[in-house]
């Protein structure tokens, strides 16, 4: 891993971290049977740290992958 591969990832980590500073969303839980990728029907995300309320969102769709 480069340097820069990894100043990026602690970036993400801290950015993870403090949530209500960076104003960042992070799934919260799940819900319902996984598919073969292991994908669930629901997730639950938390719009930032310590808020009460969270968004559901329902899986429309199989998991693709573009056919390069």
């Amino acid at each position: 891993m480069t340097l820069e591969e990894e100043n990026l990832k602690l970036k993400a980590i801290i950015r993870s971290l403090l949530p209500s500073k960076y104003d960042v969303y992070f799934i919260c839980g799940e819900n319902g049977s996984k598919d073969s990728m292991g994908l669930p029907e629901r997730l639950f995300i938390c719009p930032s740290y310590g808020l009460e309320g969270m968004a559901v969102y329902t899986k429309t769709s199989d998991y693709s992958a573009p056919g390069y």
